[in-house]
Formats: C-alpha cells, structure tokens, sequence
C-alpha cells in the first residue's frame, strides 16, 4: 500500500483531496455548531434593542389602556415576548415574566442593556438549557408623568434546540460528508491525473525507444502543451533516429567494404609476392649453376632459353599487375566508338597458331558491323583473355565458338569451348585475383590467375560485366557492354 502511494500520482490526490474535503466539511460542520447560538444571539440583540427602544417611544404617544394592540402587533412580528411594567416592579401590561420559562425547563436570564434594576435573576439548576435575554426600556405614557419599563425577552431556545439537532444527526452528516468527499476525490484525481498517467505511459514508450505512440491530446492548458511537445519530440526523435540508423547502416557497409578492400589488398600482394616469388628463385638458381658451370648448366644455350622464358612469364605477370592497378585506380579511359566486329577478328588472328597446334577450330558468327564504346586496347586483352582461356583449358580437336549480338541495352560478346567443365563450386570463386582450379598453381596447367579477374576489370570499368558458366557444349564466357548507336569512328 506504501508503495503503491508512492508511486501513484492518482492515489496521492485522491488521499490529499478526501482528506482536505474531509477536514473542511467537519471544520464547517463544527464552527456552524458552536458559533451559531453566539451568532443567532448577537444579532438578535442587536434587533432587538433597536426595536425596542422604538416601541418604547411609539408607546409614549399611547394610554396604559389603549396600547395593547401596539403590543401585541409587536409580538406578532418579531415573535417575542414583551412586558410593561411600573415603577414598583408590578405588571401593568404584557406578559408576566414569570410565565416566560415554562415549568420543568431550566434557563439563565441576562438583563440588557441594564437602563434599570429590572429582571436579571438566574434560574438555578444544573445544567442550563437556554438563555433568555430581557431588553429593558424606559418610558413614559403620554398621560402620565410615572415611569414604566418596557421588557423585551429574546430567548435562545430554538436555537438551542437547533444546535442539539445537528448533534443528533451528525453520524450522517459525516456519512454524508465521507460519501460526497470520496466522490468528489474520485472525479478530481481521475480528471487531473488521467492526462498525466497518459503521458508518464508514453514517456516510458519513448524512453524504450518506441516512437510509434502519441499523445494526441486536445486540451489548450498546460497539460495539453505538454502533450503536443511529446508528440513534437517523438516525431523528431523517430526522424533523427532513422538518419542515424541509415548514417549507421551506410557506416557498416563503408567499413566492411573497407574491411574487405584491406583484406583483398593482403591476399593479392601475397599471392604476387608467392608468383613472383617462384620465377625468381628459378632464374637465380639457373643463372647462378650455369655462372658456376654445375652439372647440367654446363649447356648454357638451354638454360639462357628457359631464363628467358621464365622472365617473359614475369614480364607479362607485371604487364597485367599494372594494368590491374590502373583499373583499380580509376584512371580516366580513353573511351572511343570502337567497331567490335573487326576488333575481335584481328584478335583471332594472333591465335592462329595456337588453335592450329591444338588442331582446334574456331567458328566465329559475327554481324558485319556492331559498336561499342571502349579503349580498344583494354578490350582487345578482355577478349584476348577469354580466346587464351578457351583454348588452354579444352582437349585437342574441339570447336570454340565466338560470337556477337546487339541486344536492346547490351553488345554481347561470347567465348564458348567444347569439351570442358567448371565445378559448380568453383563458378563463384573464378573472378578472384589469383584464383586457379588447379590446388597446384603448376604453370603447365594455367597462368597466373589474373586472367578472368582482369577481364572483369576492364568490362566493369567500360560499364559492363563478364559472366561465365556451364553450356550444353562446354563452357561459356561473356562480355557485355553498353549499346552504342554509332556506326562511323
């Protein structure tokens, strides 16, 4: 319960307001008991002097006998008893005072003002149920020089009894009160504190990061501008958390590109570093037997020839390392409309005598004229790569097949071999620098494995792309670049 009190805003008001309702109710229950006899009482004296003293005078204009009507009129109104008596105490007109306080009832009587000796006994007993005021008056008749007093009695009684009423029935009145403060408390901390516990709840939302709640309330008090700035900065928030997610997103992919490039760097200056590494080792072991003329070197002729091949072997490795770094640099292209069909068939010509050794044919199905934008000496290796790789990796006596077609967007150029097989496992990995199928790495079986990774290279860099898979006959490589609608350099 403690806890609940502390933490609840409803529970908090509805105790304070019960309570102040509570105290008020009681507090006015309790001085309308106690000060309305002093009240009834003041004001009642206060009347009754003033009218007393004005009937005093307006008797002064009347006989002894004749103003019996004037007294009863006067009784009659202000609903008091009234008593004239003479200059000996004797009862000459009115009531008796004697009869005011009937029998059984004890009183306390209080004479004002004291303009004479007049009545101002006390009625003994224990316990005093009312007061009786008497207002005295002194007057004379106007056919008579003796002086006669006028007494007005003013009793507090009903009152009194009032008073003992509300005693009677206080149980429920405080019922009563209990009741209507309970109510109003209820109604009073629901309206104030609904708003409130709406906002707390969404302010938890926001705080857990849940932007999809709102406040949506329409009061024009503080209240309700509070609600409109949570709404305001829900909406913010979500928006500012959004670019930052994106700002954070686009970050990880910078930074696992990044991560990506930096590993590619490593891995590709660790295989140039192993194939270059091998040449090497083979020229200065031979250049070094036939310097010292150890066994076999002794035929100089031989080995001079097999240094060189070897040197041609890096000669070309470093010629295709460099162009891979002018591709990977983004250095401009000198872009030209470039005549693919004659292109590619004085590439087929210097490898005439390759497919001729290997008594392989080439079937070629181009159109007479199909362009392209390019640098044709780039493109020329691209292709030269492909024809290279065609005939290289096919058995001897197989047809390769090379054509192009003009499609809506694309100039298609397409290398296919006979007899040949990729494992589909191998399929994903055949652009990476360096990759070759053989676990060997033996230049009797391949190159040096940048081959395909620079034909992807050039035709990305033209604004293409190189894709090559299994066929029906073989296996088929492409090259697509962009349609150019130029026919004349």
């Amino acid at each position: 319960m403690i806890t609940k009190l502390k933490n609840s805003l409803t529970t908090k008001i509805f105790l304070v307001t019960c309570l102040l309702l509570t105290a008020v109710c009681a507090l006015t229950y309790g001085l309308t008991a106690q000060l309305m006899p002093l009240t009834y009482t003041v004001d009642q004296e206060r009347l009754l002097v003033a009218e007393a003293n004005q009937l005093a005078e307006q008797l002064g204009g009347y006989t002894l006998t004749g103003c019996g009507s004037l007294l009863s009129q006067f009784t009659f109104q202000y609903g008091v008893p009234v008593s004239i008596q003479d200059s000996a105490g004797n009862v000459v007109g009115g009531v008796d005072p004697a009869d005011i306080i009937p029998a059984g009832d004890t009183a306390r009587w209080e004479m004002r003002p004291a303009q004479s000796a007049g009545m101002g006994f006390p009625i003994e007993g224990e316990k005093n149920e009312y007061v009786v005021h008497c207002i005295g008056s002194d007057f004379s008749f106007k056919d008579s020089s003796e002086k006669y007093q006028l007494l007005v009695f003013a009793s507090t009684r009903a009152v009194n009894q009032a008073v003992e009423a509300l005693g009677r029935i206080w149980p429920w009145l405080a019922a009563t009160i209990l009741l209507v403060s309970v109510l109003t408390s209820l109604f009073y901390a629901h309206f104030i504190t609904r708003p409130i516990v709406r906002l707390s709840g969404i302010s938890q939302k926001l705080s857990e990061l849940d932007f999809d709640w709102r406040c949506r309330e329409r009061r024009t008090d503080e209240i309700g501008t509070l609600a409109r700035n949570l709404d305001e900065l829900a909406d913010r928030l979500s928006h500012s958390m959004q670019e930052l997610q994106a700002a954070n997103d686009t970050l990880q992919k910078d930074v696992e590109r990044e991560r990506q490039l930096e590993q590619a760097q490593r891995d590709f200056f660790s295989a140039v570093s192993h194939e270059l590494k091998t040449p090497i080792t083979i020229i200065k072991g031979q250049l070094g037997g036939m310097l010292d003329r150890i066994g076999v070197y002794t035929d100089r002729d031989k080995y001079l020839a097999r240094s060189l091949a070897v040197a041609n072997q890096m000669e070309g490795l470093v010629r295709e390392l460099l162009t891979i770094s002018r591709m990977e640099k983004g250095e401009e292209l000198s872009m030209v409309p470039v005549e693919l069909t004659a292109l590619i068939q004085s590439c087929l010509q210097n490898y005439d005598e390759l497919f001729q050794q290997k008594e392989q044919k080439a079937v070629v199905d181009l159109p007479s004229e199909i362009w392209s934008l390019g640098e044709p000496v780039l493109l020329k290796k691209a292709l030269g790569n492909l024809l290279s790789n065609a005939t290289l990796y096919s058995p001897e006596d197989i047809h390769i097949y090379i054509t192009a077609r003009k499609e809506t967007r694309h100039v298609v150029l397409t290398v296919e071999n006979e007899g040949a097989h990729i494992a589909p496992e191998l399929l994903p990995h055949l652009f990476e620098p360096f990759f070759r199928g053989d676990p060997s790495r033996s230049r009797q079986t391949g190159g040096s494995g940048l081959g395909l990774y620079l034909v992807q290279k050039i035709a990305e860099r033209h604004g293409g792309s190189c894709q090559i898979q299994n066929s029906g006959r073989g296996v088929c490589a492409a090259i697509l670049l962009p349609n150019s609608t130029q026919t004349t350099y």
